[in-house]
């Protein structure tokens, strides 16, 4: 196991370097900003396992930031320690309102901040245990819905505000039912546990892919253009099509078809991203299956 990371916050230059050179003789990776605007970059890029945060800073103060944190679903269950020379109850009132896990004045004994320390890094894995289980389809063991959507808000947020390619696939099992049907939900349940192993082997760590409900898997794709999106659908759908092993272990022909589309000017909520890769979905569905078509295909009716 890699050492915890901890994000250090504070623009006193003499303080943070004090502090950052205790956290990193009692074995934990520091990280530091000295104002909001570089805690917020470090935030998106590379998120700690906890934050010590003083209230007094250049730009925004404490307050403002932990405000932020507790607003975006990815850090909600990550640690944030007010650590800052406290001069009224009101203050120390205030950060927890904000959302603090803790508080603690500078004139305490390091000591103490390096117990309160390990004790938040202790309940956020005991939360991390909870969130896992919560979070995670219980049959393919990768993401649910639920979490999902969680994922979905914070990149979709992202992508608006620094104007970045956000893409999504959605995957659906063709004739699943009928896979049910004649070999029984055994079969059905291992097809599914083997689609979600291949999504995961041919994605990146920073994509995320879920059981999105029934047959239907969903992957989310931050900082990819639609043409990198579709190339990564059609290597799973060639993947799983192609495979030897799938077909005798699962005794079917298994195929999937894909629907594609990325975030544009033209989606003004998160769940149009979605609605738009559901559509192409359908076109390939309609097409006849075992295909990967981008949102704005034009479909061809069949009948069966």
């Amino acid at each position: 196991m890699g050492k915890n990371k901890i994000l250090i916050v504070e623009d006193n230059e003499q303080e943070l370097m004090s502090l950052k050179t205790t956290l990193e003789k009692n074995n934990y990776e520091v990280i530091s900003a000295q104002n909001g605007k570089s805690a917020f970059e470090i935030l998106d890029k590379d998120a700690p396992d906890l934050v010590i945060l003083d209230i007094v800073l250049p730009d925004i103060d404490g307050f403002e930031i932990c405000r932020q944190i507790r607003k975006n679903d990815q850090f909600v269950n990550m640690p944030v320690l007010f650590y800052s020379q406290i001069r009224t109850i009101d203050e120390k009132l205030l950060g927890l309102e904000m959302g603090a896990s803790d508080f603690l004045s500078k004139s305490a004994d390091i000591r103490e901040l390096l117990v309160r320390v390990k004790n938040l890094l202790i309940i956020k894995d005991k939360f991390k245990e909870m969130f896992s289980l919560s979070f995670h389809d219980g049959l393919t063991n990768i993401y649910n819905r639920r979490y999902f959507q969680h994922r979905l808000f914070d990149e979709y947020e992202r992508s608006k505000r620094y104007k970045s390619n956000l893409s999504c696939v959605i995957i659906d099992v063709d004739h699943f039912k009928t896979i049910n049907d004649t070999f029984g939900h055994l079969t059905g349940d291992q097809v599914l546990k083997k689609v979600a192993e291949v999504v995961t082997n041919n994605i990146r760590t920073v994509d995320e892919a879920c059981r999105y409900g029934g047959d239907e898997f969903s992957i989310l794709l931050p900082e990819t253009k639609l043409n990198g999106a579709y190339m990564v659908a059609e290597r799973i759908r060639k993947v799983i099509s192609e495979s030897e092993q799938i077909k005798n272990e699962c005794s079917v022909n298994l195929t999937i078809s894909c629907g594609v589309t990325t975030y544009d000017s033209n989606i003004k909520e998160m769940n149009d991203l979605i609605a738009q890769a559901d559509t192409a979905l359908y076109l390939a569905k309609q097409d006849g299956r075992n295909q990967t078509k981008t949102f704005g295909d034009k479909g061809k009716k069949v009948t069966d």
